[in-house]
């Protein structure tokens, strides 16, 4: 039962995500306003089985329940329970197990079980970060489902999102997100410093860490905070200037990719100024954009909720 459905599910769930979610100068790219660029997540599903087209009906009396891991409370599990609500349409014997799972608890998990030969200790669900997605179905073939003649329907997608979890022209995941970034700001804070949204709007990151010393000198507090050890801020920096870690064929782009190299002056430059803090956390992370500790953020367009 739990193989069939699999794939209907995914795509149930990805379709109901997708409605919840749904220029700089020539030396520094850009601070995104609403930019494209960095994704945050695709799911990817556990299997050690053989691949199967959906099934509309799961064989009587079998197991309707699918376990997914994921993380977030407020955005992706509230995302998966609304999946269950839609699928249970159809199938009203069908549950999902949602259990709130860390990335990086995740990806451990991941390694451990490919690594032992165990995948029964894995979910049959499980989101995962983009940028780590090629990455794992790579080192641990038998870890992700290949979706590629599920049913599910890839030109529903952003073309570049989808590219992420597809390896040697096989499918193994479902976009999540858009990726699409925002830059959201606390005006309460800002305008201690006489700053308005508008100082904020097509600038360079240049212009950026400026404005972030004004903010600190006027109130104390850093202009935005980030998850140290992450390079959530650096692949949007790079992703905002139209860059990237890979060329066209899939290679690394890495070694001479001198707009990576502009991004992480850029974030070292924003972090020596006091105009970006590390945490240690995600928790922390997020707290210090809701509580006032720093002026602004920069992530995922969900982001935006944490406020409203």
């Amino acid at each position: 039962m739990k193989r069939k459905i699999l794939a209907a599910l995914l795509a149930s769930t990805m379709v109901l995500s997708l409605v919840g979610c749904g220029g700089g100068s020539a030396e520094t790219p850009a601070a995104p306003a609403a930019d494209s660029g960095a994704a945050e997540e695709a799911p990817a599903a556990d299997s050690g089985a053989a691949e199967e087209a959906p099934a509309a009906d799961a064989a009587a009396g079998g197991d309707e329940t699918l376990t997914v891991w994921c993380w977030d409370p407020a955005f992706n599990l509230n995302a998966m329970y609304e999946a269950e609500k839609v699928y249970q349409k159809d199938h009203p014997n069908f549950k999902l197990n949602v259990v709130e799972t860390p990335w990086d608890d995740i990806q451990t998990k991941v390694t451990t079980a490919a690594t032992s030969g165990d995948l029964s200790t894995l979910p049959d669900i499980f989101l995962m970060q983009d940028n780590a997605f090629q990455k794992n179905v790579i080192a641990f073939p038998d870890v992700c489902m290949d979706l590629t003649n599920s049913g599910i329907d890839y030109s529903q997608f952003a073309a570049g999102k989808t590219a992420y979890s597809v390896i040697d022209g096989k499918n193994y995941g479902v976009p999540f997100d858009n990726g699409a970034v925002v830059a959201c700001y606390r005006t309460d804070i800002l305008d201690q410093a006489g700053l308005t949204i508008d100082d904020f709007t097509d600038i360079t990151f240049d212009q950026y860490l400026e404005n972030g010393k004004k903010v600190l000198e006027a109130t104390g507090k850093p202009l935005i905070s980030m998850q140290a050890g992450e390079c959530d801020l650096i692949m949007m920096m790079l992703q905002s200037a139209g860059a990237s870690l890979f060329n066209e064929d899939g290679t690394a782009n890495i070694v001479n990719n001198d707009t990576l190299k502009i991004v992480m002056e850029t974030y070292k430059s924003l972090k020596d100024a006091g105009v970006l803090t590390e945490v240690n956390s995600w928790d922390e992370y997020v707290g210090d954009f809701v509580s006032g500790n720093v002026a602004g953020t920069i992530n995922g367009c969900w982001m935006a909720q944490r406020t409203s």
